[in-house]
C-alpha cells in the first residue's frame, strides 16, 4: 500500500501560518539516554532526581523510577518502593494499588536500538522531561515517540507525536494516580476539555487504530484536588523516508505486513513471481493462485512442524542448485531440505541470517492440526509442483473466518517460483499476537544482509544478486523544528562508483513528493525513481571521494513556520560516467525520498 501526500501549493519559502505554542508542548531538548541504546524490555531504568519538589495529588516527591512500558513512579529517594515494569498492559487495578504512578502510554513496549529507540531523560530548571524515543510495541515494528513533563507547579504535560496508535490490540491506558487508597473513577476522554474531581484519571483504548491523542499534548492542570484537562494542537516535526535508492543489490528480499487486517488487505487475491536470472530472481507482481484438485496429497502435519514432500517428477533448478523434493513446514514456508526454523513467530533475522537452507516464505502462524482446519497439500501437474495451504487455520482458530488459501508454485523446467494467495484471513485471537505478522519473500541458505521490508505493491520489479551492496541512503537528524540546524546525510555512495571514480552529488529540495516515484529510465537510469516533482532548491554539489556526503539547514524561525513541508532527495554522479556492475551508461544514482515536516519540537 503506497503512502500518499496531497500536493503542497506553496513555493519553498512561503509560510504557513501557527500559532504561538507554550514550550511545555513538547521538549526537544531530550537530555540523557538511560538505556544507552541496548534492547530493554519490561524494566524499570534506575532512580533519577527531578531537581525540585514536585508536587502530586497533596504529596511532593523528588524522584522518579521510569518503566519502558510507558509508564513511571515517584517516590522520595525510594520511597513508596517503586512497582514493577507494567507488564504487559496498561492495568487500572494496577494503577491503584501501589506507589504512585504517571502514565503517558502505559503499554507493552520495547526500547529497541534497532528502531532507534532509547528512554531519555532531562531535569531542567522546574521541569523534568521523560521521552519514550522511537519505542515499539512488543512484536511490532512501528516506532513512535511520547513525552512527559513534570513542572513545579504540579502541570503534567503528556505529548505525542503522530506515529502514536495502538498497534497491536490490548490495553493502552492514559493517565494518573496516587496509588494505594485511590479509588477507581469512571474513564475520562482526554481527547477533550474536562475536569475532574479525583486525584486518579484515566483512560484506556484497546483496539487497534483507536487512539485518538496522536500529534498533541494533554495539558493537566492540578485543582486541589483533581485536576483540568486541555488537549493542546501541537505540531510535531518528522522524517519520513519514502521509496528506495538505487542501486540496491541483495540476495533475498521480503515483505513483512504485522497488523492483521493490513496484512489480509495487502496479500488477499495477490500474487509475485520469482523468475530465475542464473543467480538470483527478477521479483514482479502477477500470477494467481490455483485451486488443488482431488489428487492433490495432503502432508501430514502439526503444529509447529516439517515433513517432506513428495519427490518431484524432475528436480527443480533454483539459484546455487537442485531439489529433488522439498521440506515444508506448518507455519508458511518451503524449504530445498530439512533443517531451517520451525517457529512459530515470523521472524527477519531468523529468515536471512539463522536458517542455513535456501527458502521460499510466506511465514504465518498457522496450525492444520485444528478441528475443522484445511490441510497443506502436495501435487504436481505436468512440471509445475504446487503446495497450497487450502483453507488452514490461524494458530487458534476455530471457524472458516480463521482460514487463509495460499500456494507455492515451482516450476521444475524453467526454476519460476509463484507465491500466491486467495482469502487471506484477518482474524485475531487474544493470546495469540505472535501469529499475526506475515513475513513473505524468499532468502538463499547462510548469512544476508537485512536491507528491510519492501512494499511490494509499489517497489517491484526487485532483482535479488549473489553480490550485497546497499542503495544510495538519505536521512536528515534530529527531528526538524523550529529554531534547530538539521543536517541531512547521503551515505553508500562508493558502491557504485570505480575506484578512480569522483562523485558529485546534490541535493535537492521540494514542495512536491512524488511517493509513487518516477523511472529514471528514460534518461538512461532504469530502475532509479525521481520522488520529488519540482527542484525549488539546490543545496549544492558536493565533489569528492568519499563515502558520505552531508548537508545543514537551518530551520529559522521567520523562514520556516511549524507544519512546513519539505521533500528531498539527492542525486549523485559518478565521474567517468560508469557504475561498476553496469546498471546504467549514464553513471547517476538517486537516494530514497525524504519528507521533512517542521514541528515544534
Amino acid at each position: 500500500m503506497r503512502t500518499r501526500f496531497s500536493p503542497i501549493a506553496i513555493g519553498f519559502l512561503a509560510l504557513t501560518t501557527a500559532s504561538a505554542l507554550r514550550a511545555q508542548c513538547g521538549e526537544a531538548s531530550l537530555g540523557s539516554s538511560l538505556t544507552n541504546a541496548t534492547y530493554q524490555d519490561d524494566a524499570v531504568m534506575a532512580i533519577q532526581p527531578l531537581g525540585f519538589p514536585f508536587p502530586f495529588n497533596g504529596t511532593t516527591y523528588s524522584d522518579v523510577h521510569i518503566s519502558t512500558n510507558g509508564l513511571l513512579y515517584l517516590s522520595n529517594a525510594g520511597t513508596p518502593a517503586p512497582g514493577g515494569p507494567g507488564c504487559c498492559a496498561g492495568s487500572t487495578a494496577t494503577l491503584i494499588a501501589g506507589a504512585p504512578i504517571i502514565a503517558p502510554m502505559w503499554n507493552d513496549l520495547v526500547t529497541d536500538p534497532a528502531y532507534g529507540g532509547e528512554l531519555m531523560f532531562n531535569a531542567l530548571p522546574g521541569r523534568a522531561v521523560i521521552t519514550w524515543l522511537n519505542s515499539r510495541e512488543y512484536q511490532d515494528t512501528n516506532a513512535k515517540t511520547f513525552q512527559v513533563q513534570l513542572l513545579a507547579t504540579g502541570e503534567i504535560w503528556m505529548t505525542y507525536d503522530s506515529r502514536c496508535n495502538v498497534h497491536v490490540a490490548g490495553d493502552m491506558l492514559v493517565g494518573m494516580s496516587e496509588g494505594v487508597g485511590a479509588t477507581l473513577p469512571a474513564a475520562s476522554d482526554f481527547a477533550a476539555v474536562g475536569t475532574s474531581i479525583t486525584t486518579t484519571n484515566f483512560e484506556l483504548f484497546n483496539a487497534v487504530g483507536s487512539f485518538d491523542l496522536a500529534g498533541q499534548a494533554v495539558q493537566f492542570l492540578p485543582t486541589s484536588p483533581g485536576y483540568a484537562w486541555v488537549p493542546q494542537v501541537c505540531p510535531l516535526g518528522a522524517n519520513l523516508v519514502y521509496g528506495r535508492g538505487c542501486y540496491e543489490q541483495a540476495n533475498s528480499f521480503y515483505q513483512l505486513t504485522v497488523a492483521p487486517a493490513a496484512s489480509s488487505a495487502a496479500l488477499s487475491n495477490t500474487a509475485i513471481t520469482l523468475v530465475p536470472t542464473g543467480t538470483g530472481y527478477v521479483v514482479t507482481n502477477g500470477g494467481a493462485f490455483v485451486a488443488p484438485t482431488g489428487a492433490a496429497t495432503p502432508i501430514t502435519l502439526i503444529d509447529d512442524s516439517s515433513a517432506a514432500s513428495p519427490a518431484l517428477t524432475t528436480p527443480f533448478p533454483y539459484p546455487g542448485g537442485t531439489a529433488a523434493s522439498f521440506q515444508i513446514c506448518s507455519n508458511g514456508s518451503v524449504w530445498v531440505a530439512a533443517g531451517n526454523s520451525i517457529a512459530y513467530a515470523p521472524d527477519v533475522n531468523t529468515m536471512l541470517n539463522t536458517n542455513l537452507q535456501t527458502a521460499w516464505y510466506a511465514w504465518h502462524d498457522y496450525n492444520p492440526a485444528l478441528a475443522g482446519s484445511g490441510q497443506v497439500k502436495f501435487e504436481q501437474v505436468a512440471n509445475i509442483a504446487y503446495v497450497t495451504w487450502d483453507g488452514v487455520y490461524n494458530y487458534g482458530g476455530s471457524t472458516a473466518a480463521d482460514a487463509t488459501q495460499m500456494q507455492f508454485q515451482f516450476d521444475t523446467a524453467t526454476g519460476t517460483v509463484v507465491i500466491a494467495f486467495g482469502t487471506v484471513s484477518s482474524n485475531v485471537h487474544t493470546g495469540f499476537a505472535l501469529g499475526q505478522p506475515h513475513l513473505v519473500g524468499y532468502s538463499p541458505g547462510g548469512a544476508s544482509t537485512d536491507f528491510g521490508s519492501l512494499v511490494f505493491a509499489s517497489d517491484l520489479p526487485y532483482t535479488t544478486t549473489p553480490t550485497e551492496s546497499p542503495a544510495m541512503s538519505l536521512s536528515a537528524a534530529p527531528t526538524p523544528a523550529l529554531g534547530t540546524t538539521m543536517t541531512y546525510t547521503v551515505v553508500d555512495l562508493p558502491e557504485y562508483a570505480p575506484t578512480s571514480g569522483i562523485y558529485l552529488t546534490t541535493l535537492f529540495l521540494s514542495v512536491v513528493p512524488l511517493p509513487g516515484g518516477f523511472d529514471l529510465g528514460i534518461i538512461g537510469a532504469p530502475d532509479c525513481d525521481a520522488y520529488i516533482a519540482t527542484l525549488d532548491f539546490d543545496m549544492g554539489g558536493q565533489l569528492s571521494f568519499t563515502p558520505t556526503a552531508s548537508w545543514n539547514l537551518n530551520i529559522a524561525p521567520g523562514v520556516f513556520a511549524v507544519g512546513n513541508v519539505v521533500a528531498a532527495q539527492a542525486v549523485a554522479l559518478v565521474v567517468p560516467n560508469s557504475l561498476p556492475n553496469g546498471q546504467n551508461a549514464f553513471g547517476m544514482t538517486v537516494s530514497n525520498g525524504l519528507l521533512s515536516t517542521v514541528g515544534a519540537w
